[in-house]
């Protein structure tokens, strides 16, 4: 029993860590600049020290943070961008009445690519702490990494959708734990994504 109440409260300490580092890193990144390298920085993180808490340091998540301030940001502002750009589509779609059949498939169409950015995104923040990839290969590579595997983008999917209905009943956890959790689970369930581009990489 001792052990079960261990593994939870050191789980639960770490999400909260890395929850605040988010948090403190992002406001350093003026929120704007710094919600994508504090994502990538606690990605890293996590790689590298995973459930030991005593490891997680401020100086190395400062240095890790300045050497993702500029990729990461690429990265997360160019999905942002490619979401903006499908979000007004579809805006400007559904003013117009009386859409014929084209249009609506147009509008499903974009409805599922609307997905696909923060897939990708949430591959690059796997990827990114294994390989030392250039802007246009971790594009290229967060894209070909979300069809290497379709079940790690499901449990994504079902695994982000959990997390914001106890987001919503439970706001407070959002903020203090949740975000932890989410980059544990991101980390986790892209690993055989990591495995398979790494083998075929030194192949």
């Amino acid at each position: 029993m001792g052990k079960i109440i261990e593994f939870i409260f050191t789980r639960v300490y770490v999400a909260m860590l890395v929850t605040g580092i988010f948090w403190v890193l992002t406001i350093c990144g003026g929120v704007l600049l710094g919600v994508g390298p504090a994502s990538a920085t606690i990605m890293s993180l996590y790689a590298e020290n995973g459930m030991t808490y005593k490891d997680y340091h401020w100086s190395r998540a400062w240095e890790l943070f300045k050497e993702n301030l500029r990729p990461a940001n690429q990265v997360f502002y160019t999905f942002f961008a490619i979401e903006g750009v499908l979000l007004y589509g579809m805006y400007l779609m559904v003013q117009i009445p009386h859409l014929n059949f084209f249009q609506i498939l147009v509008l499903l169409f974009n409805l599922v690519f609307l997905l696909v950015a923060p897939l990708a995104y949430a591959v690059y923040l796997k990827l990114q702490v294994h390989f030392a990839l250039s802007y246009a290969n971790s594009i290229k590579l967060s894209l070909i990494g979300m069809l290497l595997d379709i079940r790690p983008v499901l449990k994504l999917i079902l695994g982000t959708a959990l997390l914001g209905v106890i987001s919503y009943y439970m706001p407070a956890l959002l903020f203090f734990v949740l975000i932890g959790v989410w980059h544990f689970f991101v980390n986790d369930i892209f690993d055989p994504v990591y495995q398979n581009i790494h083998e075929k990489l030194v192949s």
